[in-house]
């Protein structure tokens, strides 16, 4: 992933996106209503995004880290974080930031050259079909590479959404929670790498990623 793409959206998001309203009063009439909060946090479901989480490591990854996109979002309700991640998963790679870096990275790491040879990539990671037992991490990685495609112009964002959304049941029906899908993720990378210690940035996030209030895989469950 090419952090020259994202770290121009961190800064957009940072200074004019996330919203700001997360201040707390201590009557009694604010805490029923941040009961009530939590129970419409329950039941929070956003189809579209969760496709997106799928590949979230990466594009949080891409932002600094967890604790960096938690300071990026500057409120508690349930609500708004879902809408600050929107903003922030889906569809983080555009044409207009880094064209040219998409291309380049698809070509590199994926020997990527045009829609076709997208696709085909896509389809393998979507149906299993790589030497890496761990589903997680080709789900993961088929998400990052449909919004590097995006990016590149290759694909458009329905397009997009239709691989990325597709893949949602898959992942819902092999996995029970984000907890095991990330540790799944963290697996295939070790295998994929073939160092047991691999990427340390990466493995920290596989478990940070779904931890504290503010972590979207909280307020979304994978089911």
């Amino acid at each position: 992933m090419k952090k020259s793409i994202l770290s121009a959206l961190a800064i957009v998001i940072c200074l004019g996106v996330i919203s700001c309203n997360g201040g707390k009063t201590t009557s009694d009439g604010a805490k029923q209503e941040s009961d009530g909060t939590k129970q419409d946090a329950d039941k929070l479901k956003d189809e579209k995004l969760s496709s997106f989480m799928l590949g979230g490591i990466y594009f949080i990854q891409g932002y600094g880290g967890q604790t960096a996109v938690n300071d990026m979002i500057k409120t508690d309700d349930p609500k708004e974080i879902v809408g600050n991640y929107k903003e922030l998963l889906e569809f983080p790679f555009k044409p207009e930031d880094g064209s040219a870096d998409a291309k380049r990275t698809l070509k590199s790491w994926w020997d990527i050259n045009d829609k076709a040879g997208l696709e085909k990539v896509l389809e393998k990671l979507k149906t299993g079909d790589t030497k890496n037992p761990h589903k997680a991490w080709d789900y993961a990685r088929l998400v990052n590479n449909a919004c590097m495609g995006y990016a590149a112009g290759y694909l458009s964002k329905d397009e997009v959404e239709k691989f990325v959304t597709s893949t949602l049941p898959l992942a819902q029906k092999e996995f029970k929670t984000w907890d095991d899908y990330y540790t799944d993720f963290n697996a295939g990378r070790k295998v994929w790498a073939g160092d047991p210690s691999g990427d340390k940035a990466f493995e920290d996030l596989s478990k940070e990623i779904t931890k504290g209030n503010k972590s979207i895989y909280q307020i979304l469950p994978l089911n």
